[in-house]
């Protein structure tokens, strides 16, 4: 499992936590939540444009 995998997990069950004890969790929490995800998103979308290319369907012949 990949870094990102585990702590996209981590935070998932992180949130249940909060669920299952009936904790609504507050705005801070929640934006944090929020960032680190997006910052995840961010990493996950710059390797794969760093492995497979910037527009890896586009061929100059078709």
């Amino acid at each position: 499992m990949d870094l990102w995998h585990e702590a996209y997990d981590s935070l998932n069950k992180a949130e249940g936590a909060f669920a299952a004890k009936g904790i609504e969790p507050d705005l801070d929490q929640l934006l944090k939540i929020a960032e680190v995800k997006a910052l995840l998103a961010v990493g996950q979308e710059l390797s794969k444009i760093h492995h497979e290319g910037v527009n890896p369907d586009y061929s100059a012949g078709g």
